[in-house]
């Protein structure tokens, strides 16, 4: 898009819909050929967030004087379109950027994420495009399209924060833009261990609590496997429990402890000794096994023969499942280990926590390890400080995703890679002390969130929106002495050393993070009451159905019994009766033109040839009875039956994709998939009737 089109503005609204209601954020991209490629890459990309409804910003409501609103609107765009450097008023914010800059952040992403070779960057576009507009002139005067190369891989520029980030980021990226570097560039990011089965391969430990219940060795044996306490006393056996429930001794040689997620911890380390989770770790043929260490070769075939129910596998044994079938030996899992110094989760909410990992503890795939070999340890130590602050806590939401409403946020690695944060490369040592003593001080204690706790006790929607509408309120996480002095530490590694303008920093920050997730806990609040009135029946299915169908775009409504009879190729009449159609198998025993309705297979027809049958087997599959207009000629019923499969299976796909955007319940999405696709073969309209005059008779 970048190389050929001219971005003229890139607008956002706080408006649902359009000139209505402020809730919904949307985009514009206004855009212009221009095929010069220096003026190409001097255009000025105007990034614009409204601050109040575009309604009242307008000041004409529709209705009242259209001539008048379009004037204003007419004004409103020529105001954006003539802004050349960063604006705001109480109407709007304009961010502005020339194209060159967006485009060289496009190929550092990809360098970073190894989608390119080396390339050069200016000074000035080094360390994520600065947000100042002197940059942006001193980029498009020395003329750096000629000294950069400005071919390559156009990756991910992480356009969001330029509307989404708070006017903190642009201040703190105009003064302190060149200390700052993507994660990716001094860390390696990389999914934890994707083990195919974790049921099997990541088991509890329940060693401690079998010696506690089982007193005497032959209770424990009878419950722990066959195992002997002494055995599990002197930590030489492991008892587990596997994901079905089953109990089993494993050799602890071949186990090691398995972080499977951040929901229970509280605070930035991790220590194998608080979890409760450990992993498979076997490198060694079977036939050794079954010599040396009979326990985890007993638990291996226990392995090969059982299944786990699973919702994205098949009830087939371990060894048979998509990811473990590619492994060889299946069992194997040491080849994909490598712990780092930290973790960082694919999924968080409310808290930020980014835990040391220094018992090298392996992670579960709902985490990313952090490692880096390009950095020292007492860098490694700095950035862990630096990771779990509260500048890092914000600026993450500008690169993830959120899930749905409700302030799930997801960081993919090609998020976390390319996150900002302050470098931490030749650090002073006695910012690296500060960093290290209140990271030490979070670990002695449960890290809180980052939300406000009265909103986090609130479950009224109404309640919610006056505390929103009221004065900002830290959370009790944000007024620890410990988080304060690590926020403090940032900013002097940022260059601030005056402790004055470090508080007046923070202050500000801490009221950017506070308003952040105020907004993202009102709208979980309203989100909850929505699903809460779904739940009572309150939204028919049929509405939720209706919904979809507006909003699949249909370009073709026709009827199935309409669309056919207006194919060129059918020329002849057929009636299909209502029962379920059988077509008889290619059998010499069968014609091949046969087609049977009913279970009774009583009511038999035959066609005039099997192409024309197969196209009537189909429409009767589809729910179409009655008269209806077909082909004649055999290799017409073919073509039309390939064109007619072909339309249906993409609207099919339109409409799983859409029930899938509404609803996570299968059941309901498959009632939506039933009710749509009965409206698109036999009309919405007719279908609707037929529901009337049933319910009326």
């Amino acid at each position: 898009m970048l190389g050929h089109f001219r971005i003229l503005a890139v607008m956002e609204s706080a408006a649902e819909p359009w000139f209505e209601d402020a809730r919904v954020k949307t985009c514009i991209t206004i855009l212009q050929r221009c095929d010069d490629e220096k003026q190409r890459m001097a255009n000025p990309v105007r990034f614009v967030r409204f601050n109040r409804k575009l309604g009242n910003i307008i000041g004409v409501q529709p209705g009242q004087d259209e001539s008048a609103r379009q004037t204003a609107v007419a004004r409103l765009q020529d105001r954006i379109l003539k802004a050349d450097s960063n604006f705001q008023d109480q109407d709007i914010r304009i961010i502005v950027k020339i194209q060159k800059v967006l485009w060289v952040d496009g190929l550092r992403a990809a360098h970073i994420l190894g989608g390119a070779g080396a390339f050069e960057i200016t000074e000035d576009e080094d360390n994520g495009a600065p947000a100042d507009e002197d940059a942006n002139k001193k980029a498009e005067k020395n003329g750096s399209w000629q000294t950069t190369r400005l071919s390559g891989t156009y990756r991910a520029g992480k356009w969001g924060r330029y509307l989404r980030a708070p006017d903190l980021y642009f201040d703190i990226m105009s003064r302190f833009g060149n200390r700052f570097v993507a994660l990716g560039e001094i860390a390696n990011i990389r999914f934890g261990v994707k083990s195919g089965c974790d049921a099997f391969f990541m088991p509890k430990d329940i060693s401690a609590e079998m010696l506690d219940k089982h007193r005497s060795d032959r209770a424990f044996r009878e419950n722990a496997g066959g195992a002997t306490r002494k055995e599990v006393e002197t930590g030489k056996l492991k008892i587990v429990e596997a994901g079905d429930g089953s109990v089993h001794p494993i050799e602890a040689a071949y186990v090691k402890p398995e972080l499977h997620s951040l929901m229970n911890v509280d605070r930035p380390i991790i220590r194998a000794t608080d979890l409760d989770r450990i992993v498979l770790m076997v490198g060694e043929s079977m036939e050794k096994l079954k010599a040396k260490s009979p326990w985890v070769w007993r638990y291996l075939r226990y392995g090969e023969k059982a299944t786990f129910a699973s919702a994205k596998s098949k009830s087939v044994p371990v060894p048979k499942r998509s990811t473990v079938a590619g492994r060889d030996p299946w069992y194997d899992l040491t080849r994909l280990v490598c712990p780092g110094f930290a973790f960082w989760p694919k999924a968080q909410q409310y808290r930020h926590i980014i835990p040391m990992n220094r018992d090298q503890v392996i992670g579960n795939c709902n985490l990313y390890d952090i490692a880096s070999d390009r950095l020292g340890e007492r860098e490694k130590t700095a950035l862990i400080g630096i990771l779990n602050s509260t500048l890092i806590g914000l600026f993450k939401t500008f690169y993830g995703r959120f899930a749905g409403t409700e302030g799930n946020l997801k960081t993919e690695v090609v998020d976390v890679n390319l996150l900002e944060v302050p470098d931490p490369r030749g650090i002073a040592p006695n910012i690296v002390k500060k960093l290290v003593e209140a990271i030490k001080s979070m670990s002695r204690r449960e890290v809180g969130r980052l939300v406000e706790e009265q909103l986090m006790d609130c479950h009224d929607p109404d309640r919610a929106r006056r505390i929103a509408a009221g004065p900002i309120l830290l959370a009790e996480e944000l007024k620890q002495k410990d988080r304060r002095e690590l926020d403090d530490a940032v900013f002097e590694l940022l260059g601030i050393s005056d402790p004055k303008e470090q508080r007046n920093l923070t202050d500000r920050l801490y009221e950017s993070t506070a308003a952040h997730f105020r907004n993202i806990r009102v709208v979980e609040i309203e989100k909850m009451e929505q699903r809460a009135k779904t739940d009572k029946g309150k939204l028919d299915i049929d509405d939720l159905a209706a919904d979809i169908w507006d909003a699949a775009g249909l370009e073709d409504i026709r009827t199935v019994r309409d669309w056919i009879a207006e194919q060129p190729e059918s020329d002849s009449g057929s009636v299909i009766p209502e029962e379920r159609p059988i077509l008889f198998p290619d059998n010499p025993l069968f014609e091949l033109k046969t087609v049977s309705f009913g279970k009774e297979k009583k009511n038999i027809r035959e066609y005039p040839s099997r192409a024309q049958a197969e196209l009537v087997f189909h429409l009767a599959n589809f729910g179409l009875s009655g008269k209806v207009k077909l082909p004649s000629e055999a290799e017409a019923c073919a073509k039309v039956l390939a064109r007619l499969s072909a339309r249906m299976e993409k609207t099919r796909v339109r409409f799983k994709e859409l029930a899938e955007s509404r609803t996570g319940d299968e059941r309901i999405q498959a009632q939506l998939n039933e009710i749509l696709f009965r409206w698109y073969v036999l009309g919405k309209k007719i279908v609707a009737d037929d529901d009337v005059a049933d319910s009326s008779s």
